[in-house]
């Protein structure tokens, strides 16, 4: 039996916190008969919150159907809270019934996505306190699956 090839896409954005991303891109990697891709709005070099230079692969409009996405945090989400490049992205892939996987305050990109409404999710302490504003139903945990959404509270969480 041949088991099917995953496709992940992992969003990279200016001033996002790495760890979000590479915690995770370290274990994803390790998934047999898989790829990721990077993934941000053009093909260009992003730096993180502390410099770190981050090269997606893909531009948001030329990646491939995704079976997981996963949005990281940071302090550079403020900037994408209206971008609906950014948001139509997610929220497509929400639509598709595919995963979507927020670590740290990507939930709120999610939230902005309006992929949150009438789930549960967590998400780093300090942004807890804004998940209903967004229509979730906040969960005090370090990982929530609520569906094909999964939010992790904190980098470590992810």
């Amino acid at each position: 039996m041949t088991q099917a090839h995953l496709q992940i896409g992992m969003l990279v954005y200016p001033r996002m916190d790495q760890i979000d991303f590479t915690g995770l891109f370290e274990v994803f990697s390790r998934f047999p008969n898989s790829t990721i891709q990077i993934l941000w709005k053009e093909r260009r070099p992003v730096r993180d919150l502390k410099g770190l230079v981050l090269t997606p692969e893909s531009a948001l409009a030329e990646a491939p159907p995704l079976d997981l996405l996963v949005v990281a945090g940071g302090y550079g989400q403020d900037a994408l809270m209206d971008d609906e490049t950014v948001l139509s992205f997610i929220r497509k892939q929400m639509e598709s019934g595919r995963y979507v996987y927020s670590v740290c305050s990507g939930a709120l990109l999610c939230g902005a996505a309006g992929i949150l409404r009438q789930r549960r999710a967590t998400t780093h302490w300090t942004a807890f306190d804004l998940l209903p504003c967004f229509g979730a139903t906040p969960v005090n945990a370090r990982v929530v699956v609520d569906g094909n959404l999964v939010t992790a509270a904190g980098v470590t969480a992810g």
